[in-house]
């Protein structure tokens, strides 16, 4: 009788462990490149995607991943995550958290912004920060949607943004938030003397930047049915008004000791202005370093105080937490076509010219009486 019990629970625990790997996927990447004359936008995306390959490690210095290099995809349509990096990261900076979604049944596109990330901050806290980030998301979709080895695992109606910091502010822009800069006037006063935005030279940047506001074109792109915001920027940019137009489902994550965008005055104050409420998840000790994949020693060596912020064990425990939620979110509105929401276009609210009516025509009888007048 001990003897079948045994086998009994044996069977089980096998048939869960197949249960278990059935819903998740090997992982394929291949890193795709654009430059449009026309436009003059230049775009170095990462995509990973579900795979029948098993993973190999990949250098790409100072990098190392594991996936199947250009591996063959299954079959199948599957719904697209574009992620945004933030200011201080790279395509690469969160491939842990981009290949975890891919196992889970998403192919996840990661460019590059130029003169925002790691190497090159030539446009930190100027509009073009934020507007070249939006084309730069909506020509990622763009460039998979005509590319002829990413098209086919792609469903061009399930498509999703999770941004970190300035992008979970550019992921805001695409889903129909229209910025005013409502909040910028008492922001300083409100913040710490070492915070980001209130040093001298970012004042006077924001300052340019809140004379280009209010945004009256929308820069929402009506493709995109989901969002994810996690640490985002730029909270100061908002009012409550800004959100009328807002139209996907969000997810809005905190970083509570990250000093660059305080959690109280960017991710909850983006929370509070919502009249329709988000989702919303709190990361206890996360801060801008802890969201990122692990960095390669030599990254650690000349940036210690963001890759190293948080110990190894914690940065595991943020990271599950994270993905978990994640996952979560996103399986729900793009794991099948139900739970699509209805995407509206966005309004122009571009001020018409004033139009001087025209003196109206005379009447014969008004003709008769001036002539008597006369």
């Amino acid at each position: 009788m001990r003897l079948f019990t045994t086998l009994v629970l044996l069977a089980l625990l096998l048939v869960s462990s197949a249960a278990h790997a059935a819903d998740t996927y090997m992982v394929g990447f291949r890193t795709l490149g654009q430059w449009s004359p026309a436009t003059g936008l230049r775009l170095d995306v990462n995509v990973w995607y579900p795979s029948v390959r098993p993973p190999r490690d990949l250098n790409y210095a100072p990098w190392e991943i594991s996936a199947s290099r250009a591996g063959k995809a299954v079959e199948g349509r599957f719904p697209l995550l574009l992620l945004s990096h933030d200011t201080a990261g790279t395509r690469f900076s969160y491939h842990d958290t981009a290949a975890w979604l891919a196992s889970l049944g998403f192919v996840v596109a990661a460019p590059n912004h130029p003169g925002d990330n790691m190497d090159n901050m030539d446009k930190l806290l100027t509009w073009q920060q934020l507007e070249n980030r939006a084309h730069e998301l909506s020509g990622s979709i763009d460039l998979l949607l005509h590319d002829p080895e990413v098209e086919p695992s792609v469903d061009a109606t399930r498509i999703g943004v999770v941004g970190f910091g300035v992008g979970g502010a550019s992921a805001l822009l695409l889903g129909g938030a229209l910025p005013d800069c409502e909040g910028w006037a008492n922001y300083c006063s409100r913040t710490t003397p070492t915070d980001m935005y209130c040093n001298p030279w970012a004042r006077e940047r924001m300052e340019a930047l809140c004379k280009r506001l209010p945004l009256t074109r929308s820069l929402a792109d009506t493709r995109i049915r989901a969002i994810a915001a996690v640490a985002p920027g730029f909270g100061m940019l908002f009012s409550r008004q800004s959100f009328h137009w807002f139209y996907p489902p969000l997810l809005l994550v905190a970083a509570p000791n990250d000093v660059l965008n305080a959690s109280s005055l960017h991710a909850r104050r983006i929370y509070e202005l919502m009249d329709k409420k988000p989702r919303w998840l709190s990361l206890p000790q996360a801060d801008t370093g802890s969201l990122m994949a692990p960095c390669p020693e030599s990254l650690a060596l000349e940036l210690p105080e963001l890759c190293r912020s948080v110990s190894a064990e914690t940065r595991t425990a943020i990271h599950k937490r994270m993905t978990e939620a994640l996952g979560d979110f996103f399986l729900h509105y793009l794991g099948n076509a139900q739970n699509l929401p209805q995407i509206p276009p966005p309004p122009d609210l571009t001020p018409q010219p004033h139009k001087v009516a025209p003196e109206p025509t005379p009447q014969p009888a008004q003709k008769a009486r001036k002539r008597r007048a006369n």
